[in-house]
């Protein structure tokens, strides 16, 4: 029997030839490669939906907001980190985790 192919898979066999280091790490692009490619999905699985995202640069650090809704709920999560890249890797492992933190959207 063999092994199923994924989507996600075949983006890991593109990741793994990239460099290590460089103006952009591997690490980094598989950030973002998450980011861009499964997050919608991430929160279809979930039963959420999937509202877009901003960032902030405040100088020293950069402001991710996550907007999402659930049944029906408009919610933001928030995340504070040094670079875009940082803010979306934490907003991923605490998805991954489940203790994203949400709060009402007041401005939707």
């Amino acid at each position: 029997m063999g092994t199923t192919t994924t989507f996600w898979n075949l983006v890991q066999e593109v990741l793994e030839k990239f460099p290590e280091e460089g103006p952009l790490t591997r690490a980094e692009v598989e950030v973002w490669a998450r980011w861009h490619l499964l997050l919608a999905n991430c929160f279809e699985q979930r039963d959420w939906v999937y509202r877009g995202e901003s960032f902030k640069d405040q100088g020293w650090s950069t402001l991710l907001v996550v907007k999402g809704a659930h049944e029906g709920t408009p919610l933001v999560a928030f995340v504070t980190e040094k670079t875009p890249t940082d803010c979306m890797r934490v907003f991923l492992r605490m998805m991954d985790e489940g203790r994203v933190e949400w709060r009402e959207d007041k401005f939707a």
